[in-house]
This record gives C-alpha cells, structure tokens and sequence, in this order.
C-alpha cells in the first residue's frame, strides 16, 4: 500500500479543527483583544466547545501522523542510504518551502499596514526583523519559549523541519524499533518543562513511528483486531469529549497541562492513527469523502491566518467590530473561501512548484 487514504482524511480534519481554535482572532480586529471576551461568543460554541477550550491539540495529531508516514515511506531507505541527506533534504523543500516563502512575503506585508492603521500588529507582535530571517531559513520556533510571529500557525511546520532532521540522523543510525523511537519520544516528554512546542513535536511524530511499526506487525493480522482498536479509540475520543464539556480540572491550563499532553501525545493519538492504519489495510482501501482535505491540508492550515488578517484589515477599512464575525453565517463562509484558497493553491501553486523543483 503506498497511501492510507484514512490517515489522509484525518490530516484534513485536524487542519480544520484548528481553525476553529484560532477563531479566537476575530476578537482582535480592532489591534487588541478586548478586556472581556468570551470563548461562548463564539459560533456554533455548544456544537464547536472542544475545539474552542482545546482545538491548538488537533497540531499533535499532525505530528503522529508525520512520524507514522516517514518512518513508513522514509524510514527503511534512509537506513539502507538508498537515499542521501541532500535528496531528502530537496524533496521537503520543495514540498513545504514555496507555499512558506509565499506565504511569509504576504503575512509581512498585510502586517505591516495592520500597524499603521491600529498601531499594533494583529494578534503576533513579534514582527521584527531577526524574526523574518527566522521564519526565512523555517527556524523560528528551533529555541526554547520562542514567540510566535509573522504567520503564526507556521511555528507548527519550523518543529516539522526540526523532527525531519532528528528523523533523517535516527535513522540514519539504525533506528527501527518501536522501543527505540518510545525512548526518544520520552526524551521529547521531558523537554515539555523547556519547551512544550518542541516536546509535544518529538512525543508525537516518535510515537508515530511506534504506532508504524505496530500497524507493520499487524497489518496482515484479522479484521477482529482493527474492530477492536477502532473501539478502544472511539472510547477515548467519547470521553476526552465528556470532559470537555463538563468543563474538567483534568484538562486545565491549556498547552501548560503536560499530564494531559502525555496521555493525548503518548497514547490516544497514536492509538488512533494505529487503528485507522490496520482497519483500512485489513478491509482494503477505499475512498473517503474527506481525504482530499488532507491533500490541501498544508495550504488551508497556512493560508487561514492570512485570511483571517486580511478579513481584519477590511474590517478596519468598513469600520466592522468583532461581532461581525461572530454571527453564525461567518464560520461556513470562511471554510468555503478558505477551501477553495487551498485548492487553488494546491493545483496551481504548490504541485507544479514541487515538479519543478524536483525536477532541476
């Protein structure tokens, strides 16, 4: 099997979902967030509240499934040397760098007439220079408590950059085995206390690779096992959702709650990607009504705080407050606009900018 279509769709759903999370910003078109503001303000809120208190979580998901998909497509050939450090090297960079670059000139420049207009930036104030260069070598969150800036969500994709580089020289090492990549996957548990970006990246894409190498042993395995899993994972999902909702002291203090981090890095997200895996490789593949998202996952998760600055600058240049995007037709506009910004970028952008670059 070259492509777990299931493992697209949920890469699709995660960018979606923290969408919803970043809605926060519309709070913020004025330059500043208001003194009281209210998360129930939001659209949809008793429909969308888990993605509203703990939405920012869907970026671990992202990480379980990179480590999941490298060490499956990646991992043997990097070991063996069939593939050379600057040949992996150039085919991430022509993946995830054009849409990046592009993307970082468009932020920059939307930010700045941002500050002249309200005199701050929106919502990341760290837009200075050193920053810039940061984002243009895709280093900026490398350092411990390093601020967001710029086009903020792509701290995310920095992290990537960074496990792709720990990958390639685990790898290039010998690494095969799950224990292996849980030992590694520890040390990144430890590294919450100093950074929890840089630790919830290492927890999640090592501990994908332990659920690679689990889906490996099993896959050829019965139907009876992935029904299984499936359960245990629906199980999981059905009650960090009850908790959720009742407002649990379990799930407190957001991305500084590293209890939760561990159990939802560690264990429900692998297990998830695990029992997705061995179900579709167990019934066979099939097509899935969401697996194109994953396919412009990368577009619609960079492109969507652009859009959302440039929504704010109009907002400033119609006198628009914040409530204005809070009224319920303003979510489902924003996911058409943003979808098809993703389709576009994907078809016309990002794929002929990777042939390209491939090819030379």
């Amino acid at each position: 099997m070259k492509r777990l279509h299931g493992l697209d769709a949920l890469r699709g759903l995660a960018a979606l979902i923290v969408v919803v999370w970043h809605w926060q910003h519309f709070f913020a078109v004025d330059g500043d967030f208001p003194d009281h503001w209210s998360r129930a303000d939001q659209p949809f809120y008793l429909l969308l509240k888990p993605f509203y208190v703990q939405g920012w979580a869907a970026v671990d998901l992202f990480f379980v499934l990179s480590g999941f998909v490298f060490f499956w497509l990646y991992g043997e050939a990097v070991r063996e040397r069939r593939i050379a450090g600057f040949e992996f090297a150039r085919l991430r960079f022509s993946r995830l760098y054009p849409l990046h670059f592009a993307l970082l000139l468009v932020v920059a420049g939307l930010q700045f007439l941002f500050w002249r207009m309200t005199g701050s930036f929106f919502v990341y104030q760290d837009n200075d220079w050193p920053h810039f260069v940061a984002h243009l070598f895709m280093v900026e969150n490398w350092w411990p408590r390093s601020p967001q800036s710029f086009d903020g969500p792509a701290w995310s994709v920095s992290i990537e950059v960074m496990l792709y580089c720990l990958f390639f020289a685990a790898s290039r090492l010998g690494m095969r085995r799950g224990w292996q990549m849980a030992l590694v996957a520890a040390g990144g548990a430890a590294l919450l206390f100093v950074d929890e970006h840089i630790g919830r990246g290492i927890i999640g894409f090592f501990m994908g690779g332990v659920a690679f190498t689990l889906w490996k042993r099993w896959r050829d395995g019965s139907l009876v096992l992935s029904r299984w899993l499936m359960a245990a994972t629906i199980a999981g999902w059905i009650v960090l959702l009850a908790l959720l909702y009742a407002d649990s002291p379990l799930l407190a203090n957001g991305e500084g709650n590293s209890g939760f981090l561990v159990v939802f890095d560690v264990l429900l997200c692998p297990l998830t990607v695990l029992a997705v895996a061995l179900r579709e490789s167990a019934r066979g593949p099939s097509k899935l009504p969401l697996e194109y998202l994953g396919d412009i996952s990368y577009a619609t998760y960079l492109i969507h705080f652009p859009l959302q600055l440039a929504l704010a600058l109009l907002a400033q240049r119609l006198d628009l407050e914040w409530s204005f995007f809070m009224q319920a037709w303003a979510m489902p506009a924003f996911y058409i606009v943003l979808i098809a910004l993703g389709t576009l970028s994907y078809r016309f952008f990002e794929r002929p900018m990777q042939r390209r670059l491939r090819g030379r």
